[in-house]
């Protein structure tokens, strides 16, 4: 009878974590929606964005897509404050939060390539487009994979390999970048990232 209890509870706490890992999903998913329709101007979804992912901060603390999420969402807020003071801090706040998920978990390809997208187009004086082409570099031999595999969202492999196309494209890497054009349509042609890559191919 005791055997049978402890196997029980194994099964009912084995439920309890599934349930947890599919709702911290949902979740996600739900923040990046937000998040993505809020670069595309979506006002009401930016400020549920930044509702989403800090709620999730709370509950996830550890969890470094999330965290690279509120990075990138103060540098947003950096760039929109008029506020010089609070321009330079929020700056600053959501760079160590994008390096620090980094760090956390460098094998993870949504939080560096959240990292890259954010910073790649800093001024100069910041020094992060090295580390951004570096970043995309990292991530786009994977990124095709990892979005078969369910690893990377296919629209966010897509945006990275259309990236990685840019960066060799300024390295006068046309083959290269032909290559990764391509992938990324492959990837996901319908998405923003993917017309984008489609629009370069034709121009070449």
């Amino acid at each position: 009878m005791r055997r049978l209890w402890v196997i029980f509870l194994f099964i009912f706490y084995a439920a309890l974590t599934v349930h947890a890992a599919d709702n911290f999903d949902q979740r996600l998913a739900e923040a990046r929606r937000e998040y993505f329709a809020g670069l595309q101007g979506n006002h009401a979804a930016d400020g549920k964005a930044r509702a989403s992912f800090a709620a999730l901060s709370q509950q996830y603390p550890d969890n470094a897509v999330v965290e690279a999420y509120n990075g990138s969402l103060e540098l947003l807020e950096a760039a929109r404050t008029w506020a010089i003071w609070d321009k330079r801090r929020l700056a600053n706040e959501g760079l160590q939060k994008l390096d620090q998920a980094v760090n956390r978990a460098p094998n993870d390809l949504e939080a560096r390539f959240i990292r890259a997208a954010s910073t790649r187009h800093l001024p100069f004086f910041y020094k992060r487009k090295e580390q951004a082409a570096s970043d995309f570099t990292l991530i786009a031999p994977q990124a095709e994979a990892a979005a078969a595999k369910g690893v990377l969202p296919p629209e966010l492999a897509a945006a990275a390999l259309d990236y990685y196309g840019q960066v060799l494209t300024d390295r006068s890497d046309s083959h290269g970048a032909r290559r990764a054009f391509e992938a990324a349509v492959r990837v996901d042609g319908s998405s923003p990232a993917g017309r984008d890559a489609q629009k370069r191919l034709r121009t070449e």
